[in-house]
């Protein structure tokens, strides 16, 4: 499965916070640098109970955001970025027995893209419950190791979970007499001071990697003393919603519902409809499923994807002495009242359970409707899921908060073509259309998103101005919404730079100057005492430190990394196998690997030859070498797409650069994946010309945004938008010699020409990264004859804007 777009930044904040962790050697100086780029401010980093020097941070996907996808490939980039070992020990919690099967099932199908992520560290990969690792031998941790379990299966008060930390004879096999003293150090011990030979005393041996499955439900003092008693290398917790008062989470990084919409993930947003009458309601959501089902066949037809819209129905609990409407009332309503043939009405009930081992994505499936109380088992999980019908009290956000989750996941992660079918819908018994409402946000803000997302997520089918706590909740349309509306009314469409040849016409990429790999086995692969400086040959020792409190401690990074190391099964290398190690281990798509294996050869057999190394030393430094290799290697390929850029660019050839309208970038009316990062940033100042509701990742000050109010108060700016950042199918942008170019500012003015403007501030705007901006900027201007212009002030040259706007 490919990774989505805000999955992958996800992890790639992941992997620079761990890179930060092995720079800095403490996880809150790591977190910091990381908040402060992503956030513009430090947000304080909080220590894990019990494990102070331990990197602790938390990744937030709402509802429908693959987070056990993302989970899943989180344990490469911790294993290899931060541990430094191939062979990783993973403890994986999760909340509850249904996800841990459910979970444990995945992992371990090699057909399913869970475990398919697991083996880009290692073929070797061995999935087991608890129960299963009580009796685990050593050689079985040779390679991937994941250990699903519960939490409470963990906690020592539990009775029934004393054989994880009881002497266990079966483990003998992992203490044998000449592991390491200082291996031994931290482990649990009788009185007679030898070490216990328990599955916790494993665990502990091997530093393992912990992930937490929705981790706002582990946030007990005896939760964290329990992962403490196995010395974790790192935790990474994964949650919708972040625990921020008892034991507050470290959020690293948040995806934002706008970003899940855009990307095709959830059916946003969600149209509401209240009748007083339970049977309406219901008649009314089975009329909307069917809609639903007539549009699904036309889609079909054109796209060859198969949906079957399902209809949840909610029934009220059963009442002692008082009166409700039962699950089997609703059924009767289905059957008499709206003529639905039985065998496509399910119970799913803690009582009667009928869809237990069904196929709802089969074709041959004939379910349509489903009918349940408080909420499906959780872990319950079908795209299918469009339309949510409930005749029980919906006037809060836990009353509807888990049902709401089962409909919100969009069929096989993909846009649908006709927008119905990208939407969910809801059909509420209530008088309190409000309230109702109001439950339904909160409901949302309990499955991850954002206060002010919800609030624009939920929408009436009809005009009314519903009203709770005597304000509106759905407001007639404000001018500044009347003029989007009108801004909105032609389609915002800018001319790309394009290679145009015979009648080809494409927008110019990396694929027109690096269709040619580097020839990167003639190049010089000496590695300086800068660029690989050769430490102490002691250096994977433990640094002994002396506390504030005068204690002796230990540097937890390097101790862990050590840990690794000391305990890996394969601690012997040839230099053909290192260089096969780290030509698997670095990324070069455009490099043959006869090339890549020739230079990585040359780059050892000179480490071992001129700079005294020995073959036992670059081993056991293989990380930190691969990490100057990779640099060494993307130095060149630098300097070889950068001549074949300028090249293409200012050379004769077949090929002719063109700036025309036949070849545009449209912005799309509707998504705008702007980062969750908005919400630090309520905006007082209210934009009148951007195209969007949303201003994306714009502080409310500072530089940036005066640009941004300049434009969008002068008389000759039409619209603008706020380009997103490494958005591509959202955003303008131009190519570079190594990437694409995102201008902060796009705009189309009165006159039909346009204005891109790329701001930099005063130390930013001569380095090197600048001036090839510029220069590609205003290469495209210049093609365009005019119709397009291209500015980048330097820090508060406002007069360079208007210049090129005319005053």
């Amino acid at each position: 499965m490919q990774l989505k777009d805000f999955q992958l930044r996800t992890l790639n904040a992941l992997r620079d916070f761990f890179r930060a962790c092995v720079q800095y050697k403490k996880p809150h100086l790591a977190f910091s640098e990381i908040t402060i780029e992503k956030f513009g401010l430090s947000v304080p980093y909080i220590p894990a109970p019990e494990l102070p020097d331990l990197p602790y941070v938390c990744l937030r996907l709402p509802t429908g955001g693959g987070k056990t996808l993302v989970a899943a490939h989180s344990i490469e980039i911790a294993a290899r970025e931060y541990l430094q070992t191939d062979e990783p020990l993973v403890v994986w919690l999760v909340p509850s027995n249904a996800i841990l099967a459910q979970t444990i099932n995945a992992l371990k199908n090699r057909k399913h893209p869970y475990r398919q992520a697991l083996e880009t560290i290692g073929s070797t990969v061995t999935v087991l419950d608890m129960s299963e690792a009580l009796s685990v031998q050593p050689a079985q941790l040779n390679g991937v190791t994941i250990v699903v379990s519960t939490m409470q299966a963990v906690r020592v008060e539990e009775t029934s979970n004393r054989k994880f930390y009881e002497q266990n004879g079966s483990l003998m096999g992992h203490f044998p007499a000449s592991l390491p003293p200082r291996l031994l150090a931290g482990l649990e011990k009788h009185a007679d001071s030898k070490p216990i030979i328990s599955l916790a005393n494993v665990f502990a041996l091997h530093r393992p990697i912990v992930i937490v499955d929705e981790a706002h439900n582990a946030r007990t003092d005896l939760s964290f003393t329990t992962l403490s008693r196995f010395s974790p290398s790192c935790i990474v917790e994964f949650t919708a919603t972040p625990a921020k008062e008892t034991h507050p989470s470290n959020v690293l990084h948040t995806v934002s519902a706008a970003e899940l919409k855009a990307e095709g993930m959830i059916k946003l947003p969600i149209y509401l409809e209240t009748e007083q009458d339970w049977r309406v309601a219901i008649a009314q959501s089975v009329g909307k499923r069917n809609e639903l089902e007539a549009l699904a066949r036309a889609e079909r037809a054109k796209t060859g994807e198969y949906i079957r819209p399902i209809l949840l129905l909610q029934a009220q609990p059963t009442y002692k002495g008082k009166s409700s409407i039962t699950v089997d009332m609703v059924k009767e309503c289905l059957l008499k009242d709206n003529q639905i043939p039985e065998d496509q009405i399910k119970k799913a009930t803690g009582e009667e359970y009928e869809i237990e081992g069904m196929n709802l994505f089969a074709e041959d499936c004939s379910v349509r409707y489903i009918i349940t109380k408080q909420a499906l088992r959780e872990g319950w999980d079908c795209s299918f899921a469009y339309v949510l019908c409930s005749v029980a009290e919906m006037n809060s956000a836990t009353a509807v908060e888990q049902i709401l989750g089962r409909v919100l996941r969009l069929p096989n992660v993909t846009k649908k073509e006709n927008a119905e079918l990208n939407h969910a819908y809801a059909y509420v018994s209530s008088l309190k259309f409000g309230e109702t409402a109001k439950a339904l946000q909160d409901a949302l803000v309990n499955n991850g998103f954002e206060k002010q997302e919800a609030k624009d997520l939920i929408r009436s089918t009809t005009s009314q101005p519903w009203l709770i706590d005597n304000a509106p909740l759905f407001n007639a349309p404000t001018e500044e919404e009347e003029t989007r509306r009108e801004l909105k009314k032609t389609p915002f469409s800018i001319p790309v730079l394009a290679v145009k040849q015979g009648k080809l016409l494409e927008q110019f990429d990396e694929s027109f100057f690096m269709e040619r790999p580097i020839a990167l086995a003639k190049c010089d692969p000496y590695l300086s005492e800068e660029e690989f400086p050769k430490e102490s040959p002691d250096n994977i020792t433990v640094e002994i430190d002396v506390s504030e409190a005068g204690k002796l401690k230990t540097n937890f990074m390097r101790e862990a990394q050590s840990q690794a190391y000391l305990i890996s099964s394969d601690q012997k290398a040839t230099k053909q196998n290192l260089a096969g190690w780290l030509d698997k281990s670095i990324p070069h798509k455009s490099i043959p690997q006869n090339e890549s294996m020739v230079f990585l050869l040359g780059m050892i057999e000179r480490l071992l030859e001129n700079r005294r190394w020995t073959l036992d030393e670059l081993w056991r430094e293989k990380y930190r070498l691969r990490e100057a290799a990779r640099k060494k290697i993307k130095e060149f390929q630098n300097q070889a797409e950068n001549q074949a850029f300028q090249d293409f660019l200012f050379s004769p050839k077949e090929y002719q650069l063109v700036v025309t309208p036949e070849k545009c970038f449209t912005f799309d009316p509707e998504d705008y994946p702007y980062p969750a990062n908005n919400a630090l940033y309520p905006h007082q100042h209210s934009f009148k010309k951007h195209y969007y509701q949303v201003v994306g990742d714009l502080k409310p000050e500072g530089e940036e945004f005066e640009c941004a109010r300049l434009l969008d108060t002068h008389p000759k700016v039409k619209r603008w938008v706020r380009n997103l950042d490494g958005h591509s199918k959202f955003s303008f942008w131009l190519q570079t010699s190594t990437d694409k170019f995102y201008p902060d500012f796009v705009c189309e003015l009165t006159n039909g020409k346009f204005l891109v403007v790329e701001y930099k501030g005063e130390h930013l705007w001569s380095n090197e990264d600048s001036k090839e901006k510029k220069m590609i900027g205003e290469k495209w201007a210049e093609l365009s004859k005019g119709k397009c212009l291209f500015v980048m002030p330097n820090g508060k040259d406002w007069n360079s804007i208007l210049a090129a706007l005319g005053k």
